[in-house]
């Protein structure tokens, strides 16, 4: 927003139902008025003075005494700020030692294989009456999971299957050991 003395430039912020703008006004009289939608008017509920010009305007008086508030809000900072090295926490240390799992805690081999794991797709027999190309549907637990076929005539599998929609998508990869 622009001011007709272009002095002041400020925003207006939006805070419950009207706009609010705070500007440092010196000490004395002040006139105002409002830009809006291109033109200048001014609030007929707020007093109003003629300038030399032969415009209204709006007048506010700023004066010294409203700027005590300001001072004792001030001054209690300054006081706030004196107390800083006072703490309502206990001393001590206040950090967490990381976890070191104990040497028996340690497994020798990986964990077992969860059941639902054990039943690969790839592994599963298809009906007589089905293509041979289509394979039954596969768990959700058995999705995104890389999976390894034992090694046969010198080849290894790997297959990971994944979900597309409604589709399932198998992707195999063949590689000769």
């Amino acid at each position: 927003m622009k001011t007709f003395s272009e002095r002041y430039n400020f925003v207006l912020y939006f805070s419950q139902n009207n706009f609010v703008a705070i500007v440092d006004l010196p000490e004395g009289e002040h006139q105002y008025k409002f830009y809006v939608d291109g033109t200048w008017t001014h609030d007929p509920a707020e007093p109003v003075v003629t300038n030399q010009l032969g415009t209204v305007n709006n007048v506010i008086q700023v004066k010294k005494t409203d700027f005590e508030v300001f001072d004792a809000l001030m001054v209690d900072s300054q006081k706030c700020s004196d107390m800083s090295d006072l703490s309502s926490s206990p001393p001590g240390p206040y950090h967490q030692d990381p976890y070191t799992p104990k040497q028996e805690e340690k497994f020798k081999s990986p964990p077992i294989l969860p059941p639902h794991l054990l039943q690969v797709i790839l592994n599963k027999d298809t009906g007589i009456s089905c293509d041979p190309a289509l394979l039954p549907e596969p768990n959700h637990v058995m999705l995104n999971h890389l999976y390894a076929l034992s090694i046969k005539d010198g080849v290894m599998v790997l297959s990971a299957t994944h979900r597309y929609k409604k589709k399932y998508v198998t992707t195999l990869l063949y590689k000769p050991i």
